[in-house]
């Protein structure tokens, strides 16, 4: 074992005989790595990290101690030492380990440079650094961890048995010789293994026999996270396992062996100097916030005779809020749940009318009463009821949730509005007076022409107005009545023939819109060949087929 060069002036050397270690006195300046077994490459920078806490020497003969000529041949007599210059000697020592480098410049190192400073990561297997350093970027000292891992699991059954082979066993020839790698001294010792009483040393001799004897393989278990007690029972319970058994669980262990030697090679990012420059430059772009999913009921009990609505709400402020975002600063800033709030205390006595005169109301409120509110869009889903029918007559308070919703979507500075009403969830079907026949055929054709077909649909309509304020509860109405009375009155040859009628009934007899988008997935009705039963099928059986289907979509708007 050749010894580190030291790069530094030096007054003098001696040799530690009670400590086993060569103890240079100087400055130290650089400290180069060690050659050792396992070809691991030159590193540039080390630092020393004392091992385990300094204990008192015990009386001799009280432990089994071997010597640990590779941690301290590189070791270059640092103040660090807790047996250094010290009346007391002690039994603690030092590693020389590769500098922890942040991931940033981990990740803009030479792949050799990488490779080399996780060398010693696997057991005497360096090449597995190399194949982690070519996929990069990593983004996190967990995800090179795993590159690790992952190019273990991805070698050939045959490399893995020469990495677990690799490992020494523990307490075993090579620590007594001194022959560890910086990395496993550390560990074992670490876990109080270089400190065995005669009858653990005997034991861990035994049970490394064992497992030679049983899986021809060392006992690999990650030691930084058991104690002596664990180990022992570990191996234990692991000399039961199948072969196969035993080397999963050797592997797994190399994985967690070589996370942790993973984190100890990766530092924290420094953190970024008040003033400097930043690396990427950004602003703010388009933002809002608000509260969404507010439930809202309210029940009109002016008599007898009782109303309901029924609206979920959305609410989303636009303004100044960048010193939030770049600083932190929340002043000026209406809390969402100030919002919720405000939905409800508002609606007791301004939810009169429609969802979206009551929009208005909202909006002006949050852009007059939010120091930091420049606009607001308030976004509902109102679910429609009819009076239940109860001996004949609609009930006075009693209602059944129909299929349509009213939707609205409602913007504006409190001045100005912009209004969208809607349609959603509206399912209709004809049975007949539809067909798809005379379109473009190529080598990927095979629907057949059809003059009589289920034509089925959920309706989603959205519009836009033309006068700043109407009945919008009436338009809705007139829409929707406008929607069914289309749909059957004629033979549809398409879908699209039927969105530009009923978007021109629509137009026809509501002069507040502008104009109205229509969105019509195909909802297939498919016959079902009972002629595989021997029987006929005379249009009367469908498979109700919802995917995958087609979607028609247009805009009518007035020429």
């Amino acid at each position: 074992m050749a010894s580190a060069k030291v790069s530094a002036d030096r007054s003098a050397e001696k040799r530690d005989t009670d400590h086993g270690r060569t103890i240079r006195t100087g400055p130290i300046s650089t400290v180069e790595n060690p050659t050792r077994k396992g070809q691991r490459p030159a590193l540039p920078a080390f630092r020393c990290v004392p091992g385990p806490a300094a204990r008192p020497r015990r009386p001799a003969g009280a432990f089994v101690r071997y010597p640990r000529a590779t941690q301290n041949l590189s070791c270059p007599g640092c103040a660090a030492c807790p047996g250094l210059g010290t009346a007391q000697p002690t039994t603690g020592v030092c590693f020389l380990v590769p500098e922890a480098l942040p991931l940033s410049t981990l990740n803009r190192l030479s792949p050799q440079q990488f490779a080399a400073h996780f060398a010693g990561v696997l057991e005497h297997s360096p090449h597995y650094a190399a194949q982690v350093a070519a996929a990069r970027p990593y983004r996190d000292a967990e995800s090179v961890a795993q590159a690790f891992a992952h190019a273990v699991q991805a070698s050939a059954p045959e490399e893995q048995l020469a990495l677990i082979r690799a490992h020494p066993d523990l307490a075993g020839k090579a620590a007594l010789a001194g022959e560890l790698t910086p990395e496993s001294t550390r560990e074992q010792a670490g876990a109080g293994l270089d400190r065995l009483s005669p009858e653990e040393y005997a034991e861990f001799q035994a049970l490394n026999a064992a497992y030679h004897a049983r899986f021809a393989l060392p006992y690999v278990v990650c030691v930084r996270e058991h104690t002596k007690a664990s180990i022992f029972e570990g191996a234990r319970r692991r000399l039961g396992h199948t072969p196969e058994e035993e080397r999963a669980a050797a592997l797994h262990e190399i994985g967690r062996i070589a996370r942790l030697r993973v984190l100890d090679l990766v530092a924290p990012e420094p953190p970024h100097p008040q003033g400097a420059a930043m690396t990427v430059k950004v602003k703010l772009g388009e933002n809002n916030y608000g509260k969404a999913d507010v439930r809202l009921f309210k029940v009109f009990r002016d008599g007898p005779r009782h109303d309901i609505k029924d609206v979920q709400v959305r609410v989303a402020v636009t303004g100044d809020f960048e010193a939030a975002h770049t600083g932190g600063d929340n002043t000026g800033l209406v809390a969402t749940d100030t919002m919720r709030n405000t939905v409800y205390a508002l609606a007791r006595d301004g939810l009169t009318e429609s969802v979206e005169a009551f929009g208005k109301h909202l909006i002006r409120h949050f852009v007059t009463q939010g120091p930091r509110v420049e606009r607001a869009r308030v976004t509902f889903t109102q679910h429609t009821w009819a009076r239940m029918p109860s001996g004949g007559q609609p009930h006075d308070h009693a209602f059944v949730r129909q299929m349509p919703k009213h939707t609205a979507w409602v913007e504006g500075d409190g001045q100005g509005f912009t209004v969208e009403s809607g349609i959603e969830e509206l399912y209709i079907l004809k049975t007949t007076e539809s067909g798809w026949a005379g379109f473009h055929r190529d080598a990927y054709t095979t629907l057949p022409d059809t003059h009589d077909r289920i034509l089925a649909t959920v309706v989603s309509a959205r519009w836009t107005y033309a006068a700043p304020e109407c009945d919008y509860d009436a338009v809705w109405q007139a829409v929707y009545t406008a929607l069914l009375d289309t749909f059957p009155d004629h033979f549809s040859p398409s879908m699209q023939r039927t969105l530009y009628r009923i978007g021109e009934a629509v137009l026809t007899r509501c002069p507040e819109i502008e104009r109205i988008h229509f969105s019509f997935p195909n909802r297939h009705h498919i016959l079902y060949p009972l002629e595989r039963y021997g029987l006929d099928n005379p249009g009367t059986i469908f498979h109700a087929d919802a995917e995958p289907y087609g979607v028609i979509e247009g805009w009518v708007e007035r020429a």
